[in-house]
Formats: structure tokens, sequence, C-alpha cells
């Protein structure tokens, strides 16, 4: 596999270095566990589905939740045991201290729109699914999320803005039910716009430029396309399994893998002519920029 360390662990590292200023919040908190208080789901897309399926594989918490079609809604629910379905989005609301709204913010406004006099009582706290999607006019109590579709394996990555500085109990009610489905890093509204390349489009560019790798190589070879496919899935687990038990880097990988004079070495000349100006090509296109 020719330089998967490239793709995936990005510059060399210096394990010597002290912690980063942003460290995974299961990191700082410690275990995952999920809390009493029921939670709430509003919209049962590809996003909050992937919530949705992600809770209902862990178990242990309360979840109601509410979708506006009848056939996406069954759907996740049958896939998400112990998640209750709900005739309304008001429903949710008067059950729920913490509402995952996660919808396209024009529909959320009109769902929190709709409820407006019943979250002026309730007060609850709403998270959305995209930036600046307004909550906080609806709500003193909200948080802007960019979830990505990997929740509902548990192994997602949700990037996390506070509206405001959040109460110690409404930051551990928000992030419980995120990190029983992955991962949560926490930072500013710019931090988390360039962040979302990595976590919140990653999945679909990490899965093309891998799909394109071996179904280059099927083609070459002319060989059976999905079992290398399986092969480049294993391979990539494998490797990011290897750097996270040995603390390594891309470096160290290549290390590893590359021989003097061998195929690995010209394959990562090749790679290297062109991986930069690739990859700010595509942060390009993604930032509009």
């Amino acid at each position: 596999m020719i330089a998967l360390g490239h793709l995936f662990a990005g510059q060399e590292t210096d394990r010597g270095n002290p912690a980063p200023r942003h460290q995974p919040a299961s990191r700082r908190r410690g275990a995952r566990r999920l809390r009493p208080m029921p939670v709430g789901i509003i919209g049962l897309g590809r996003l909050g589905g992937a919530l949705a399926r992600g809770l209902g594989r862990v178990g242990g918490q309360e979840v109601y939740a509410y979708s506006r079609t009848a056939a996406t809604a069954a759907q996740v629910v049958a896939d998400a045991p112990g998640v209750r379905l709900l005739a309304t989005a008001a429903e949710v609301f008067e059950r729920c201290d913490v509402v995952f709204v996660w919808m396209y913010a024009s529909d959320a406004r009109r769902v929190l729109a709709a409820n407006a006099e019943l979250l002026a009582r309730r007060q609850p706290f709403l998270v959305s699914s995209t930036p600046d999607a307004g909550f906080g006019e609806f709500s003193p109590r909200w948080a802007e999320a960019l979830p990505n579709v990997s929740l509902s394996t548990g192994l997602g990555v949700t990037l996390l803005t506070w509206g405001a500085q959040p109460a110690e109990a409404d930051r551990a009610a928000v992030l419980a039910p995120l990190l029983a489905c992955g991962e949560v890093y926490e930072g500013t509204a710019a931090e988390v716009e360039a962040w979302r390349a990595l976590t919140s489009n990653g999945p679909a560019l990490y899965a093309r430029a891998l799909e394109c790798w071996a179904d280059t190589v099927a083609r070459r070879h002319g060989i059976d396309r999905e079992l290398c496919r399986d092969m480049v899935r294993r391979t990539v687990a494998g490797t990011i399994a290897l750097q996270d038990e040995d603390g390594i880097d891309a470096a160290e990988v290549i290390r590893r893998v590359a021989h003097p004079g061998g195929s690995t070495e010209r394959g990562l000349r090749v790679l290297d002519g062109s991986i930069e100006e690739l990859s700010d090509g595509v942060v390009r296109a993604l930032t509009g920029s």
C-alpha cells in the first residue's frame, strides 16, 4: 500500500511535544457515560438518522425522535432499538431537555418558529447540525454541531461550537450522547469551519480516494474490483490501528514499509510530486476560495 500515512497522518510529529490544546472531549472528561435524562432528535435524515442508530447500538439512553417523513422515520427506528418515535416535534420539546434539531437550517428554523411559545417556556438545550442556524433566537441554551455520517458505527466525529459558555451540567448532557457515538472536538466557529474538511466532508473524500486507488489496481491488472476494495479497507483499518497503538506518524509508517530502491519508494516519489497541490485544490474547493 503506497503512503497511507501521507493520506491520513499529516506532517511528521514529535512524540515528545506536549498534548495539543484541542484534545477530543472524551480524553479530557474520561469515560463515555450516557446520562439518564431523555434526549430528543428532530430530523432523521442522514445525520439525525446516524445519531439515532448510534444511540440505538449502545443503549442505556432514553431517546425520543420525530421526523416529517414517516417512511424514513420507520426505517431508522427499525435500526435503532430503544429509540421511540413521537408524532410531533412539540412532543419531543416537551419531553427532552437536550434536543438535536438536525435538519437543514431553514427547515430547522421553521420547526422552531412553529414551537416558539413552547420553546420560550421550556428553554431546552438546542443543538443544530449546521453553522449559523440562529438557534439562539429560540433558546438561550444552544450549540452548533457539525457531525459526520459515521456516528451510526460508534466511530463518528462531531465538531461542536457552544453558543455561550455552558453550565457544566449542560455541557455534560450534550456531550454524553455524542461521545457514545464517537469523538467530539470543541472549538470556535472559525476552528470548526477549518476542521470540517477533515471530519464532516472527510468520509466522502476518503472513501472516494481509497476506492479510486483500489479500482486503479483492479483495472490495471484485470483483477476483481470488490476484492481490491476489501483489501484497501482492511489495510487502511490496520494502518490506522498501527499508528494508534504504536503512537507513530506517517514518516515512521513509511520507514517500516519502504525499502531503498523498492516499489513503495518509487510510488512515493510520484505521490509526493502531486499530493500537496491536489490537497490544496480540494481544500480551496471546499472553502469556495
